[in-house]
């Protein structure tokens, strides 16, 4: 597991330092996954055999007994080599010794690989050898961003902190989400976090435990965990439903302690409040507890007088950016003479819900454009203030990169793997060809599609059910379809072609026929191609890989903007139980498709409120870029760094 940490991340760990064949590790690296090394004297064959399970492809165990790889040769260089290897073994060393101490072959790698670089479709990727002492700290680094996250973790994420917590690198850390805290209560029966939760927290606590039974019934451990959070449970504002659960949860474990009432739940009283117009006097109820004012803002504004929107307007503080934020996106999104569409995670699955005719008819919460202005600007100036207000990062450079990178507002949905930007980031398409892919090992009839959308909303899926009609002619076409426990799809189309039938977006997704998403091991992604003369996908030219689990049938990996030419990634579990693909699922990200999306939030711009800027990289203690090399007192976060930049936003 430590290695799969590290490499990630772009580390590999130095474990055999003296191996002689480290130059041939280097090349093969290179050759075969795009791979630069900064320290190649210190590869050795485990190094190799980590990329290789990384990228998803296996090294056969004869290139370690001989890892002099022809295909990075020239045929002139072999014949050359070939020449200078015979002439030493008869002049130098005998014709009988082989004896390797004595007899070295000519280091040909350094002249042969320039040769292969010229090779325009390699995706070059920088990586890290690091000693064991190093690797503490950057695990260390790691472990305590994880536990900044005010927002759930991914299955990634939740499986790294479980393995640094259990070898040691968690020293009593602050876990900020209660979400996090009730995930490592349940895996660990860690009692040493029950202080931390409130009484509503315990309520969430049985359901997860109870999650997969009809009724509520609670086993022996269960009982002394719910007894143990119980008893140390804080006091805080329950709903009604909340209070009779838990209620029920003091009876069922036999606790000795007092029932608990609603009597005092804010929302009853800023409801009662509403009603009879006392907008003002609601949200002055609301503002006293956490976020509750900045979650219900639009609900109340709705039905405030130009003054009173003030007024609520100044009573919002930023008990979490994160909210407001994402406030703010919804308003951008919101138009009122399309039907809207809800969305939330649940269970790290991203679910949504259209505005059906009945409800747009009678929507009560709508804001003027004029409003939705003055409300974005008042709370850009609060969101904008709190990040100067927060301890500079000193100087810094942003490469523009970091202007196409979304902010990691909620990751718990998303799957990792190789490079994986935070959903709403956009990437250059190179070339006019894409060939998007899947693979599996141990699951079972995995389906790939692409969903294409034109301008009007006109959809048209591609998929293995329809393969046959060839409906795109040969500007998109599928390698049909796998039903194999370990096996391949892909679909392949052509930008230009794609683009002049009209289209304006197509999506990516995956559906599970056979079974659910969490089954083996499930990959996607996709690779910028020249041509399509090629293995189902390449190691050395992935553009994008990331690993696939979850409880849904569904999954949308990312989509593509014909207009920009631009990958958008969206790497979202969807809460589904299709066993084929529906051409709605795109729905739910769909707001990650327009571009405008990346103009009101991006980490540059959030970014550049955080320090002072400098042109120069060497000059800046943090250097936001993907491929700098830092010195000795500096500091490089990547667009793919994503435990950083979710620290970031605090």
């Amino acid at each position: 597991m430590k290695n799969k940490i590290l490499v990630k991340r772009h580390y590999l760990l130095i474990e055999n330092q003296n191996d002689k064949n480290a130059p041939y590790f280097a090349c093969k690296l290179l050759n075969q996954f795009g791979v630069v090394v900064d320290k190649p004297k210190k590869l050795s064959r485990e190094n190799v055999a980590t990329i290789a399970e990384f990228y998803g492809t296996k090294i056969p165990e004869g290139f370690y007994r001989n890892p002099q790889d022809t295909k990075f040769y020239t045929c002139k260089e072999l014949l050359i080599e070939q020449l200078v290897s015979y002439f030493l073994i008869e002049n130098v060393t005998g014709v009988y010794s082989m004896d390797n101490e004595t007899f070295k072959r000519r280091p040909i790698f350094k002249t042969a690989v320039p040769f292969y670089l010229r090779g325009d479709e390699m995706k070059l990727r920088n990586y890290k050898l690091i000693t064991e002492e190093e690797s503490t700290t950057v695990l260390k680094e790691i472990l305590i961003n994880l536990c900044s996250y005010t927002r759930p973790w991914s299955l990634d994420e939740s499986n790294e902190m479980f393995w640094l917590y259990m070898n040691g690198y968690y020293d009593d850390e602050p876990i900020k989400c209660k979400d996090n805290i009730i995930e490592m209560f349940i895996k660990f029966k860690l009692t040493k976090f029950s202080s931390k939760l409130d009484k509503k927290d315990v309520v969430k606590l049985s359901l997860r435990l109870n999650k997969e039974k009809k009724e509520f019934t609670l086993s022996d451990e269960g009982k002394t965990i719910i007894a143990i959070a119980l008893q140390s449970s804080k006091d805080c504002v329950l709903s009604k439903k909340q209070a009779k659960y838990f209620n029920t949860l003091i009876k069922k474990t036999g606790i000795k302690m007092p029932l608990v009432s609603n009597k005092n739940n804010p929302y009853s009283i800023t409801k009662k409040l509403v009603k009879e117009e006392k907008v003002l006097e609601a949200a002055k109820v609301l503002a006293q507890n956490g976020s509750l004012l900045q979650r219900n803002l639009i609900w109340l504004l709705s039905r405030a007088t130009l003054d009173e929107c003030d007024a609520i307007l100044k009573m919002v503080g930023i008990n979490n950016p994160i909210v407001l934020i994402q406030l703010m996106l919804s308003l951008t999104a919101d138009d009122y003479k399309k039907n809207r569409v809800f969305r939330f995670t649940k269970d790290r699955r991203v679910k949504s819900h259209i505005e059906t005719e009945y409800e747009h008819k009678y929507r009560k919460s709508i804001l003027s454009i004029g409003m939705k202005k003055h409300i974005s600007e008042v709370l850009n100036e609060k969101i904008a203030l709190y990040y100067k207000n927060l301890k500079p990062l000193g100087k810094i450079f942003i490469s523009e990169e970091f202007k196409k990178i979304g902010l990691p507002l909620n990751t718990s949905a998303m799957g990792g793997g190789l490079d994986v930007l935070p959903t709403g980031s956009r990437l250059e398409i190179k070339g006019d060809f894409i060939r998007s892919f899947c693979y599996w090992k141990d699951a079972f009839d995995i389906d790939a599609s692409v969903i294409f959308i034109k301008e009007d909303g006109e959809r048209k899926c591609l998929y293995w059910g329809n393969s046959h009609l060839k409906e795109f002619g040969e500007s998109a076409l599928t390698s049909g379809d796998d039903r194999s426990a370990n096996g391949a799809e892909f679909i392949d189309f052509k930008i230009k072609e794609i683009k002049e039938l009209g289209y304006k977006y197509a999506i990516f997704t995956l559906n599970g026929f056979g079974s659910s998403l969490n089954e083996g091991e499930i990959y996607c992604g996709y690779q910028n191609k020249n041509n399509l003369n090629t293995e189902v996908w390449e190691p050395k030219n992935i553009e994008l890989k990331i690993q696939v689990k979850g409880d849904t049938r569904a999954y949308i990996g990312y989509g593509i903007d014909f207009k920009t030419n631009e990958i958008v990634i969206l790497n979202s579990l969807l809460a589904s139980g299709n066993r084929v693909v529906s051409d709605y699922e795109y729905k739910a990200v769909e707001i990650y498709l327009n571009s405008i999306y990346l103009t009101s939030f991006n980490m540059y711009k959030l970014l550049c409120l955080r320090g002072e800027i400098t042109t120069k990289p060497e000059e800046a203690d943090v250097v936001f870029d993907r491929d700098y090399i830092a010195s000795a007192n500096q500091t490089v976060i990547r667009p793919y760094d994503k435990e950083k930049l979710v620290n970031l936003l605090k």
